[in-house]
């Protein structure tokens, strides 16, 4: 029968430097012992300063005493390196069950983004993914934070497996992808084709949440007044920085939820940051955009629920708005219904069908 190899579960390693530290400490010492020598050599007696004299004498003796005690762990010091997936290796089958609750009181100070980072790097965990169970506590019941979670639970599919595998440090995906952007994307061309699916589910993330954000701010009209501040700046942000072609698709989700958020708070909460708003959409609206970019089409929506929103403040943006939605109006439709009482007509010379109803 073979015989099974022992692999421990730390190393020891000793500090170096240590005969500087022992010499040092030896003088350290032979100091003391002189102030001691002095303490109960020169002890005043019938004066007035003899009480303070032995409570100074009396402080040096504790202290004194109290730096030969920490030596006892300083004087031979070493360094113990725990190998964690060993430990998961050997008793796998012994280790217990574990509960893991995140807590989050306030979404105005606790954003729904640093909660569900939190969350999906507890789930990353090296541990047994049967003997893991994580909950999220939201006091405040917030629905952005429950949508949030909703959209991370996909996410996190494509996310533990990929930590697991890769063994990926840290496990929080804001943490990491600032790193790998800092540091160079991995030449392993499995890793990095896990990593570009990671990138698309983290972008599907966050355009479902751009979603659930304007449909939140739909529904709470009012209420959503007290989440403005928060989250306004996020949108911005998206909207002015989101210019890859991978990107697109959240730049234009960030429209949709910027426009609808601006009519739920009314334009008195909105007009301050509505100049900024309005001068990038006019920017992209000039650059050339791509053919299968849906940024055109978003834009033409949000221009209309901003000019809904401002009102006479937004006569001076008509000479910018008009010309884009009059070439849109001219455009020949792909699908023509009409009320003739004849069925389905196909025409061989053109692309498009008429629909006679």
């Amino acid at each position: 029968m073979g015989r099974v190899e022992y692999s421990p579960l730390f190393e020891t390693r000793r500090c170096r430097g240590r005969f500087i530290y022992r010499s040092f400490a030896i003088s350290l010492f032979v100091t003391i012992c002189f102030i001691w020598h002095y303490r109960f050599s020169h002890i005043t007696k019938g004066e007035d300063g003899n009480w303070a004299w032995l409570g100074m004498l009396a402080s040096k003796l504790c202290f004194g005493f109290y730096w030969v005690l920490t030596q006892a762990l300083r004087w031979n010091l070493v360094f113990r390196q725990p190998f964690k997936d060993r430990l998961s290796q050997r008793y796998e089958k012994k280790l217990p069950r574990v509960d893991i609750f995140v807590c989050t009181a306030d979404p105005d100070i606790e954003p729904a983004m640093m909660v569900i980072n939190t969350v999906l790097s507890v789930m990353a965990y090296d541990y047994p993914t049967e003997k893991l169970s994580v909950y999220l506590s939201g006091d405040a019941g917030s629905q952005i934070t429950f949508y949030a979670l909703l959209k991370a639970s996909n996410f996190a599919k494509h996310w533990v497996p990929f930590c697991k595998r890769f063994k990926v440090e840290p496990r929080s995906p804001s943490a990491y992808f600032k790193s790998i952007v800092s540091s160079g994307y991995p030449t392993d061309p499995s890793q990095a084709k896990e990593l570009g699916a990671i990138k698309n589910g983290k972008q599907m993330v966050e355009e479902g949440a751009l979603t659930a954000l304007a449909y939140v701010a739909d529904s709470s009209e009012v209420q959503f007044q007290k989440y403005y501040d928060v989250v306004m700046p996020y949108l911005k942000a998206i909207l002015a920085n989101a210019n890859d072609k991978s990107n697109h698709m959240l730049r234009a989700k960030a429209m949709e939820c910027i426009s609808l958020v601006g009519m739920v708070v009314g334009k008195e909460k909105f007009r301050d940051d509505a100049k900024q708003v309005m001068d990038v959409l006019m920017s992209l609206q000039q650059s050339q955009l791509d053919a299968d970019d849906p940024t055109a089409s978003y834009m033409l929506q949000a221009w209309a629920r901003l000019c809904k929103c401002l009102g006479q403040d937004f006569l001076p943006y008509m000479g910018f708005v008009m010309p884009p939605l009059l070439q849109s109006a001219q455009l020949k439709p792909d699908v023509t219904i009409t009320s003739a009482d004849s069925d389905t007509e196909f025409d061989e010379d053109d692309d498009r069908v008429k629909c006679n109803t």
